[in-house]
């Protein structure tokens, strides 16, 4: 029995390596983040579930987003690292300016930043703390600014900020106060705000912690272990929350650019030239649909039957995917195929020559060879002709496409080179 344990225990551990997720992150804020000790909240999250954040901050008290755009210290450690994520996070009430303010005291300097961060590493994405209203509104301003009069209307005007500023930067968003109005509504036992009412608590901090694990990890909050010295019951309500809000509805948060797939075909007998027509990728890969493949940008390749081929291109971005599928109808040929009798090609497999018998003399012969992508790597025209030889000493070791056509007949031979 011991033994069993033992190698259980083994075999999960190997699990939990295995499906380890490392992560770098920057946090850009002011106390808000500072609050706690965000980073090392989310950081201990990770550990939890076996995966490892690597961060970094710069969190001024009362600093805005144009503070951070021109501070040399952010930009700085911007620059430092291929980020996977930049967490941004304002002032507390520039979110919930007037619409007028925002569009010269906000929106230039966020996008500022995001462009920063994408110039340093294109897949670095702007994450955006959405924070929350204040827990009776905000009193000093509800004279000039109605909409921030109660808890609710500030509120809303911050998620929908946020929601905003991700959207038109194509980055992704930590819903926190999304998951703070959760908890509002539904446990409001739960003591979010410190004595301000409006900074977090440590049971608000986590709440937000929880947000950012899920966005960051794109894992389920409620696996992780590590309750900071919140009473269990708290932490696993304050994780449920999380996961109803942001896991379970990821793709709200999420406004990244998705890459499109997409491609051209023109079919000239059994060779088709394919034209990608797909917006930016980092990688491609082509299936025709017959076996054979190919990781070319704009490859051509040759049938070696008629019929119907699912032609499938798949592109990735920035680790996003995107696949197109096509059917494509290769004609039946108006040529007959060789007789078994009517030619030999040897030896095969073959090293650095290739030798061809045909029955008789033919006017025009077409050789081709092509690597299994479809590839044309060798092409000899010959004349009246029954026999001759090819050197294939200019071919790596590989398996290829032996094609020989002439007036009247086809023949296609898979053709081994070692």
């Amino acid at each position: 029995m011991k033994k069993v344990l033992l190698f259980i225990a083994f075999v999960l551990a190997t699990i939990t390596v295995n499906s380890q997720t490392t992560k770098k992150v920057l946090f850009i804020g002011n106390s808000y983040t500072a609050a706690n000790n965000l980073p090392l909240m989310v950081s201990e999250m990770a550990n939890s579930t076996g995966d490892i954040l690597i961060y970094d901050s710069n969190t001024p008290g009362g600093f805005r987003f144009m503070d951070h755009a021109s501070n040399n210290t952010t930009l700085t450690k911007i620059s430092s690292d291929n980020w996977d994520n930049v967490a941004l996070q304002g002032q507390s009430r520039e979110t919930s300016l007037s619409q007028s303010q925002m569009e010269t005291e906000v929106f230039p300097y966020v996008e500022a930043l995001s462009n920063a961060i994408r110039t340093n590493n294109e897949c670095s994405q702007p994450l955006f703390y959405m924070t929350w209203g204040r827990k009776d509104g905000d009193a000093q301003n509800c004279a000039i600014r109605p909409w921030v009069c109660t808890y609710e209307e500030m509120d809303d005007v911050i998620r929908a900020t946020y929601i905003y500023l991700a959207e038109t930067n194509q980055s992704e968003s930590a819903p926190a106060g999304a998951v703070w109005r959760y908890l509002r509504e539904n446990h409001p036992n739960i003591p979010l705000y410190s004595g301000d009412g409006s900074h977090p608590s440590l049971a608000g901090s986590y709440a937000v912690a929880c947000a950012f694990y899920a966005m960051i990890y794109k894992k389920d909050p409620t696996f992780i272990s590590w309750n900071s010295s919140l009473d269990e019951n708290q932490a696993n309500t304050i994780k449920a929350a999380a996961k109803t809000i942001v896991f379970d509805e990821i793709t709200n948060w999420d406004f990244t650019e998705i890459p499109v797939a997409d491609f051209t075909e023109e079919i000239n007998g059994s060779e088709v030239s394919f034209t990608n027509t797909s917006s930016d990728f980092h990688s491609i890969y082509w299936d025709f649909g017959d076996g054979y493949n190919s990781t070319e940008t704009n490859p051509v390749h040759t049938y070696t039957e008629s019929g119907i081929y699912n032609v499938s291109q798949t592109i990735t971005f920035c680790g996003k995917s995107d696949t197109k599928t096509k059917t494509i109808e290769i004609p039946i040929l108006n040529i007959d195929r060789f007789k078994k009798e009517q030619i030999s090609i040897y030896p095969n497999p073959a090293t650095d020559k290739l030798f061809v018998n045909l029955d008789k003399n033919y006017q025009e012969i077409d050789v081709s060879i092509f690597d299994v992508s479809g590839k044309i790597l060798f092409n000899r025209k010959s004349n009246n002709k029954s026999s001759f030889m090819l050197n294939l000493s200019n071919l790596d070791n590989s398996i290829y496409i032996f094609s020989l056509t002439t007036e009247s007949s086809k023949f296609v031979r898979k053709l081994i080179v070692k």
